[in-house]
């Protein structure tokens, strides 16, 4: 799996070798998720736009 973030260390992408991504980013505050529902199963990951930005341009790239 490659990473999207130098180290490892910020909100990132990993991709895989299929078809997949994992997404990191920070945990949602209970104000954040009582907003937000997300189907059984799913949840919600808090990503700057700034590294969401720089996440996409190397998705584009690779």
């Amino acid at each position: 799996m490659s990473e999207l973030c130098n180290g490892g260390m910020c909100p990132a992408a990993i991709l895989t070798k299929g078809e997949h991504a994992f997404v990191q980013g920070y945990k949602l505050g209970d104000h954040e998720r009582a907003e937000l529902s997300a189907p059984p199963g799913e949840d919600f990951v808090r990503i700057p736009l700034s590294v969401l930005k720089k996440i996409a341009a190397q998705v584009v790239e690779a």
